[in-house]
C-alpha cells in the first residue's frame, strides 16, 4: 500500500523538525510544502493538523510555526509517561511471547549498531511497543504512544546533541532481560527508571546550556 499525500508531508516535516532542518518558531508555508512535497495544499493542511496533534506545530488562526522546546512540557510529558507507561507495560509482560522477545533483541541490535538518530528513535519506539501492545488495554496502549511521539523531540536532543547513550542500550538490555524472565513487576521498575533518566539527562541539559531560562517555557 503507498503511503497518501498527507502521509508523505507529515513524515517529510516531522522528520524536518526532529532533526532541526526546521527551526524552533520557524514560519511552515503552506503553498512552499505543497510545492516541496509535490501535492496540493489540502494534504498539507490536513498533515499540519496531524504534526499539531503530535506537539510539533502550533496552529494560528493565519499561519503554522514549528513549536519551541519547553522545560515545562518537557517535564509534564515524562511525568505521564513514568505514570503509564510501567503500569501498562506491567499489565502486558505475563502475555509477552518468543516472538516478541526475538524482535526486542534484534531491535535493540539495530540501536547499538545504528548511527541515524532518527532510525534509532524509530527502533526504540518498536522495541517498548512490542511488550505494551501486548497488554490488551487498546486505550492505554494508544496514550502511550501518543506521549512517545510528543517526546520524540526530546529524545533526538538526547541523541543527536547530548549525546552519551551508552546507558540507554544498558537500561534496553536489562528490560529484555527481565522480559524474558517474565518479571513484569522488574520490568515495570526498569521502564520507569529508563523514562525517568533520560528525563535528567535531557532536563539538565536544557538547564545548563541556558536554552530555556528558569521562567520561560519555550525556546525559539
Amino acid at each position: 500500500m503507498t503511503d497518501s499525500a498527507t502521509e508523505r508531508v507529515v513524515r517529510s516535516v516531522r522528520a524536518a523538525v526532529l532533526t532541526g532542518g526546521l527551526a524552533p518558531g520557524e514560519k511552515l508555508s503552506q503553498s512552499r510544502l505543497a510545492t516541496d512535497n509535490g501535492v496540493s495544499r489540502i494534504p498539507v493542511r490536513d498533515a499540519l493538523r496531524i504534526l499539531a496533534s503530535e506537539g510539533l506545530v502550533e496552529m494560528t488562526p493565519t499561519h503554522a510555526l514549528v513549536r519551541g522546546l519547553s522545560i515545562t512540557e518537557l517535564q509534564e510529558l515524562y511525568e505521564m509517561r513514568e505514570a503509564v507507561e510501567p503500569v501498562v507495560t506491567k499489565i502486558a509482560v505475563p502475555n509477552v511471547g518468543r516472538a516478541q522477545v526475538a524482535r526486542m533483541s534484534d531491535l535493540e541490535d539495530q540501536m547499538e549498531a545504528e548511527g541515524s538518530a532518527a532510525a534509532w528513535i524509530e527502533a526504540n519506539a518498536q522495541f517498548h511497543a512490542q511488550i505494551y501492545r501486548c497488554a490488551v488495554r487498546p486505550r492505554m496502549v494508544e496514550l502511550t504512544e501518543q506521549l512517545r511521539r510528543l517526546t520524540d523531540r526530546y529524545l533526538h536532543l538526547h541523541l543527536a546533541v547530548i549525546g552519551r547513550v551508552d546507558h540507554l542500550h544498558s537500561e534496553h538490555r536489562a528490560i529484555l532481560a527481565a522480559v524474558r524472565r517474565g518479571d513484569a513487576t522488574e520490568v515495570a521498575e526498569l521502564t520507569r527508571v529508563h523514562l525517568a533518566t533520560s528525563h535528567d539527562f535531557i532536563l539538565r541539559y536544557l538547564l545548563e546550556n541556558e536554552l530555556v531560562p528558569l521562567g520561560s517555557t519555550q525556546v525559539h
